[in-house]
């Protein structure tokens, strides 16, 4: 992403990462930022579910946790998350 080149000169002046390390941060932020909230919604319902919780806890965690990403996703449902998930 040739348009992050400043802030990875900036991260690599300011920090004590060299260039492709904060090459490589820079790329994870994006990559974690642009995440398509149905690929959110599966990476994160597998993770609360390792955790130990119930679907009913997972869904409900989800979305409070669509709706304060730094782009939010549309309002789902309980059903339109199961569907996301399960298909």
């Amino acid at each position: 992403m040739a348009d992050l080149d400043e802030l990875v000169e900036y991260l690599a002046r300011t920090s004590r990462l060299d260039r492709s390390d904060a090459r490589r941060l820079v790329d994870e932020v994006v990559s974690f930022l642009i995440e398509e909230p149905e690929a959110f919604v599966r990476r994160r319902h597998l993770a609360l579910q390792r955790q130990g919780l119930t679907n009913t806890a997972i869904f409900a965690r989800l979305q409070v946790e669509l709706a304060q990403r730094r782009f939010p996703a549309p309002a789902y449902t309980t059903r339109q998350l199961r569907r996301i998930i399960y298909g």
